[in-house]
């Protein structure tokens, strides 16, 4: 591979979104295509609002290594395609149903619009959502697309009054109708 200064990204702001996932259950939000606005990257995303600086988004793998196969003729002779599970986690930081839905679980009914008080479920649900993350460096973005996430809090919230509360939630990257897990668009000028 050819050194390339192009598509060396630093993280310097970005933005999540959520959207309808595509797991049979309702439309699913589509994904948004060629140069749009980080702010607004179309119908049906709702941005989950700040998420925090110090914690940032992370992703991780979990699952087997591969493992060598061998014959006595040839001790490498294949390897194994390891079952894998892809997961995110990000720290939402805004105090609001949506937060609230994704961190403990709950249905759109947890909010009472009346009083604005949010029932904390008994039981948690993981939330199935589309995920859109847009990572924009400079001029440019990287939009990272998942069609189908199961979202649910993650680790505790500490309530520490030198820092900002965060509701930590972890994401596990299910596959979507065609089958894969989301795509990563080419790092490309956003409007």
């Amino acid at each position: 591979m050819a050194l390339d200064n192009t598509e060396v990204v630093v993280p310097g702001t970005g933005y999540v979104y959520i959207g309808i996932a595509d797991n049979g259950s309702g439309t699913p939000t589509a994904k948004p295509s060629g140069t749009f606005d980080p702010l607004a990257p179309g119908t049906g995303w709702e941005s989950i609002g700040h998420t925090s600086l110090e914690n940032g988004i992370e992703f991780g793998r979990d699952g087997d290594d591969p493992e060598t196969l061998g014959s006595w003729q040839n001790p490498k002779l294949r390897t194994t395609n390891p079952d894998v599970t892809y997961t995110l986690g990000l720290n939402a930081l805004q105090a609001s149903a949506e937060t609230y839905r994704l961190y403990f679980g709950a249905n759109e009914g947890a909010m009472d619009a009346e009083t604005g008080t949010f029932k904390i479920p008994a039981k948690p649900t993981a939330q199935s959502r589309a995920l859109l993350i847009v990572i924009v460096d400079g001029t440019q973005m990287l939009p990272l697309y998942f069609p189908n996430v199961s979202l649910l809090g993650s680790d505790a919230i500490a309530m520490d009054p030198a820092a900002l509360l965060e509701f930590p939630i972890k994401g596990t990257i299910l596959s979507g109708s065609d089958g894969s897990l989301g795509d990563i668009d080419a790092f490309v000028a956003h409007a």
